[in-house]
C-alpha cells in the first residue's frame, strides 16, 4: 500500500467517524436551527420603519418630499425623512462626518456624502433622492417647451454627487461579498482548526494514536486528518450557506446579489490556503498536551493570530489600498483575510495577487513541515504538556 493511500484511508476515517458521531449530528443540527431562526424570527418583531436624516441648505425641500413619498409608494414599510437645515457648507459638512446627517442636499442641486465606495460607503438614500429629483425636474417640465429633455432626465442623474472621500465606487455585490466572506472564513478556521485540536488530543488521551503509529507515519496521520476534517468542513459550510441563502431569498429580506466569478474563485482558494496553514498549527498545539482541558490553553496564541487578521481584513474593508491591506497582502497569516477582500473590491493587481499565493503556498508547506516534526515528538507524549522545542527534539529521533 502506498503513502498516498494509507493517507487517504486516515482522511476517510476522519472524516466517516465525525460524521457519524453525535456531537457534529447535533452541532450540525443546531447551527442550522439557530440560523434559520436568526433569518426568520427578527422580521416578525422588528419595527419596520425606515428614517433618514438629511440636511438642506437653500431649496430642496421639494426633492426630500418626492423623496419619501416614492419611498412610501414602492415599498410596504414606512420611510421618514428628517431634515435638519443649515447655513452654510462647512457647517455641513462637519455634520456628515459626526453622522449627524447622511447627506446634505444644497440648493436642490448638489447632493453631499461622505463616501461612495468600499463596504462602508453608499446606501439607498442617494438614488432615492436622486429619483426624487429627477422626477421634480420633470414636474417643472410638463406644459413646457423643454419636453425633449424627459428622455434624459429619467436615464441621467438630476444631481451633482459630491464627496468628503476621495473613494471609487465599487459594485454592491462585491461590497457584500467581501464582508460576508470575512465573518465566513474567521469562523471556518477557529470551529475547523478546533476540530484538528480536539481529534489530536482524544487520540492521545485515548491512546488510539499509538496503535495508529504502529502502521502509519506520524506525517501521513497529520496530513490524513487535514484532508478528512477539511473536507466535512467545506461540506458542512457549503451546506449551510447554502441554506442560509435559500432562507433569505424565500424570507425577502433582501435581495440576494449575483456572485462574481472572479470573487467566488478566490473566497475558495483562499479558504482552503487559510485552513491548511491555520489546520496545521492547531495540529501541532494538539500534540503538546495530554488532556482536552489543556488543549484549549495550548492553542490560545492561534486564536489570537486569528483575531488580529480578522481586524485587519476590516482595515482593508474600509481602506483597501491603505497600509494595513498593502501589509496583509503579503503576511501568510494575514492575507486568507485580506487578498479575498482586496479581489472583491478590485483593488489588487494580479501581480500582487500571485504573489501573495505563492508567498502563502510556500509558507503552507514550511508549516506543514515543521507540524508534522512537532506533531511526531508530541503525539506519544503523555503526562505534562512539552515545549515546542521539546517536542521539536523529539520528533527528530
Amino acid at each position: 500500500m502506498s503513502r498516498m493511500q494509507k493517507t487517504l484511508i486516515v482522511a476517510r476515517r476522519e472524516f466517516v467517524e465525525r460524521f457519524r458521531s453525535r456531537a457534529f449530528q447535533f452541532a450540525a443540527a443546531a447551527t442550522l436551527v439557530l440560523l434559520l431562526a436568526g433569518i426568520f424570527v427578527p422580521p416578525l418583531f422588528s419595527d419596520d420603519e425606515t428614517v433618514y436624516e438629511v440636511g438642506l441648505i437653500g431649496n430642496g425641500s421639494e426633492i426630500v418630499t418626492a423623496a419619501e413619498n416614492l419611498a412610501n409608494a414602492r415599498e410596504e414599510d414606512p420611510t421618514t425623512i428628517n431634515t435638519t437645515v443649515f447655513e452654510d457648507v462647512e457647517t455641513a459638512e462637519a455634520a456628515i462626518e459626526d453622522d449627524a446627517v447622511e447627506a446634505v442636499l444644497v440648493d436642490g442641486s448638489e447632493l453631499i456624502v461622505a463616501s461612495a465606495g468600499g463596504f462602508f460607503g453608499g446606501g439607498e438614500l442617494v438614488p432615492l433622492l436622486q429619483e426624487a429629483a429627477a422626477t421634480t425636474t420633470l414636474e417643472e417640465l410638463v406644459g413646457t417647451a423643454e419636453g425633449s429633455r424627459v428622455l434624459d432626465v429619467l436615464t441621467g442623474e438630476a444631481l451633482q454627487l459630491r464627496t468628503l472621500e476621495e473613494t471609487d465606487s465599487a459594485d454592491p455585490a462585491r461590497n457584500v461579498m467581501a464582508y460576508a466572506g470575512t465573518i465566513l472564513l474567521y469562523i471556518a478556521i477557529l470551529i475547523y482548526g478546533s476540530w484538528v485540536l480536539t481529534g489530536v488530543t482524544e487520540e492521545k488521551s485515548s491512546r488510539v494514536s499509538e496503535v495508529l503509529l504502529s502502521t502509519l507515519q506520524p506525517w501521513q496521520l497529520l496530513a490524513g486528518k487535514l484532508i478528512g476534517i477539511g473536507a466535512l468542513g467545506i461540506l458542512q459550510f457549503g451546506l449551510t450557506v447554502g441554506i442560509g441563502l435559500t432562507a433569505v431569498r424565500v424570507a425577502g429580506i433582501f435581495e440576494i446579489p449575483s456572485i462574481p466569478l472572479d470573487v467566488m474563485g478566490a473566497a475558495i482558494l483562499w479558504f482552503v490556503l487559510g485552513f491548511l496553514l491555520y489546520a496545521s498549527l492547531f495540529a501541532a498545539a494538539g500534540s503538546l498536551v495530554s488532556r482536552a482541558e489543556d488543549a484549549q490553553a495550548a492553542s490560545a496564541p492561534l486564536s489570537v493570530l486569528a483575531v488580529i487578521a480578522y481586524f485587519v481584513s476590516f482595515a482593508a474593508l474600509a481602506d483597501p489600498d491603505g497600509v494595513a491591506a498593502m501589509v496583509g497582502t503579503y503576511v501568510p497569516f494575514l492575507a486568507p483575510f485580506v487578498v479575498p477582500v482586496r479581489v472583491a473590491l478590485q483593488s489588487i493587481e494580479i501581480w500582487a495577487f500571485v504573489l501573495s499565493i505563492g508567498i502563502t503556498l510556500a509558507t503552507v508547506a514550511l508549516v506543514i513541515g515543521l507540524a508534522a516534526r512537532i506533531y511526531a515528538g508530541g503525539l506519544l507524549n503523555f503526562g505534562e504538556r512539552l515545549k515546542i522545542s521539546q517536542a521539536w527534539t523529539r520528533g527528530s529521533e
